[in-house]
């Protein structure tokens, strides 16, 4: 492992659990360990799932697809690229924490993932 990779891991792994929990906030059932494809099928989820009077809703399903899309872009990298990875996730935070700034309500229902109901 080279020097970059090796500082960039406890920021990915740090990365990977905040977003795990921004998503377990929207109450989405959050797997144990879940990885960078995981957290973009929850913020999916969420994003399709927004409460109907968030304000700013249009806003914000729109700031979490783009996070899903980044997500699902440093998904397909994998480890070849450990900093753009990081920024993929930093991004994804970023994004969800604005469009969280606009919902007050700190408990949601549960949400699954889409392959949660396929049983998968």
């Amino acid at each position: 492992m080279n020097a970059l990779t090796t500082r960039c891991s406890p920021a990915r792994c740090r990365a990977v659990e905040e977003l795990a929990e921004a998503t377990a906030k929207w109450g989405s059932a959050v797997p144990d360990d879940p990885g960078i494809t995981e957290i973009a099928d929850q913020l999916a989820c969420v994003a399709g799932h927004l409460p109907e009077d968030l304000v700013n809703r249009d806003e914000a399903a729109t700031d979490l697809e783009a996070a899903v899309e980044h997500l699902r872009a440093a998904a397909r990298l994998g480890g070849l690229l450990p900093v753009v990875t990081l920024y993929h996730l930093r991004l994804a935070l970023q994004r969800e924490r604005s469009a969280r700034r606009d919902d007050a309500r700190p408990e949601r229902p549960e949400l699954t993932s889409p392959s949660a109901k396929l049983g998968r």
